[in-house]
């Protein structure tokens, strides 16, 4: 078996899954969490005109 599959495999787990795999091959090792993204704020089309014209037309 490749490592890629295996690899593909682990990632398909879920975290309770992925805890008793490790606690089966007897690692300490905990895997990582994620930490989320926080999503940026959209700016509306006269914000935009704004920043454009006191930043690109006033140099």
């Amino acid at each position: 078996m490749k490592a890629e599959t295996v690899y593909n495999v682990i990632q398909a787990l879920s975290t309770d899954e992925k805890l008793r795999l490790y606690g089966m091959l007897d690692l300490q090792k905990v895997p990582a969490k994620k930490t989320k993204r926080r999503k940026k704020k959209l700016i509306t089309v006269a914000s935009a005109m704004d920043d454009l014209l006191a930043n690109t037309f006033n140099k």
